[in-house]
């Protein structure tokens, strides 16, 4: 489960033009997004700003890593 299950929303996330489901882990993980790269989240949905706020929020606090 990921956070993106969370919320009443499709979301996706793309790195260097290539798109993976917010809700699949392993396709998340293929983006190969690391420190310092770009990464665009968008959403669709009841949820949508939410679900995007969230996400953002995760990746900007290092997924609550020191």
């Amino acid at each position: 489960m990921t956070l993106a299950d969370g919320f009443d929303a499709d979301v996706e996330v793309e790195k260097d033009g290539v798109t993976a489901p917010g809700t699949s882990i392993m396709s998340l993980m293929m983006l190969a997004a690391g420190i310092g790269d770009t990464i665009a989240i968008t959403a669709t949905g009841p949820e949508a700003d939410a679900a995007v706020a969230a996400l953002v929020d995760l990746v900007e606090t290092k997924f609550g890593e020191e």
